[in-house]
């Protein structure tokens, strides 16, 4: 039965054998595949339905309990006031937590509100402007100023604009106002001009720049804006002809000393100058007094 018979060798009868079981066991893999994907489909509709309906209610749900909500937007309009901060406050808390699950945005709006109001104040103003007693380093200046008279400009070189030297630069020192009472912050600038007839690079690096306050007579030096500030880095600028541009910081009306030591003193009533310098570049005094 097992031995194969015929005029064939029996190689190619046992070949036939494999191929037939072979078929038949793919047969069989087939019809089940498919009786699993047909129990599947007809499984998935079920699945599915149970689902959509349970999500359904979810969905609902959510805008019931979202819509109380409105009336707790109307209550952060009066938040600036003193009567209405704690209210607003706990309903704008309970909102994001239902609504930050689905999107996870309304934190946001929670959180810029508060900041809005900071920025808008003008104390805060003041203090963000003021520098630390830490740091009292220079800062860009984009204060809008007006454009000196130059020559007739020359042509820039091909190779691009030349290295300022100092005999292109005028320096000068301002106040923002001739006079301040002690515990004012005044605004000292340090102003760089370039007044030759074509653009130029410089390195206006915030330890190549410096502003000082002098006593009356320019004998003792009071404070620098580099004794307590670690700005450094290079900041190569293309200075056009004419165009000043501006560095400036906020003096807290106290005494420095390079290093920053921890004891220093007010600055007492008087009359005083300021001086700034770009490398070797220094500026002209500028007088100012501080009152009582």
């Amino acid at each position: 039965m097992w031995e194969p018979v015929g005029p064939l060798p029996a190689s190619v009868y046992w070949r036939r054998r494999w191929l037939a079981i072979a078929a038949v066991l793919s047969v069989l893999v087939l019809l089940a595949w498919g009786v699993g994907a047909l129990a599947g489909a007809i499984a998935a509709p079920r699945g599915d339905g149970t689902t959509s309906l349970a999500s359904r209610p979810a969905a609902v749900s959510a805008p019931q309990q979202a819509s109380p909500s409105p009336a707790a937007p109307a209550a952060p309009l009066p938040q600036p006031g003193t009567e209405g901060p704690p209210t607003p406050q706990s309903q704008l808390q309970s909102q994001p937590q239902s609504q930050s699950q689905p999107e996870g945005a309304p934190p946001s709006p929670v959180d810029g509100p508060p900041s809005a109001t900071v920025e808008g104040g003008p104390d805060t103003s003041t203090a963000t402007s003021s520098p630390s007693g830490t740091s009292e380093g220079l800062v860009p200046d984009d204060t809008p100023r007006a454009t000196s008279p130059v020559p007739s400009p020359a042509p820039v070189p091909p190779t691009g604009p030349v290295a300022c030297t100092n005999e292109m630069l005028a320096v000068a020192a301002e106040v923002d106002r001739p006079e301040h009472r002690v515990g004012e912050r005044p605004l000292l600038r340090l102003v760089v001009t370039n007044v030759s007839d074509q653009p130029c690079v410089r390195d206006l690096d915030p330890e190549r720049q410096e502003i000082v306050v002098w006593s009356a007579d320019g004998s003792e030096r009071l404070w620098s804006s580099n004794d307590c500030s670690n700005a450094q880095g290079v900041d190569l600028r293309t200075l056009v002809p004419g165009q000043p541009v501006a560095s400036s910081v906020r003096w807290a009306g106290r005494t420095s000393e390079p290093g920053c030591p921890l004891e220093r003193s007010t600055v007492p009533a008087g009359d005083y100058r300021v001086m700034s310098r770009v490398d070797d570049v220094i500026s002209p005094p500028t007088p100012f007094v501080r009152r009582p």
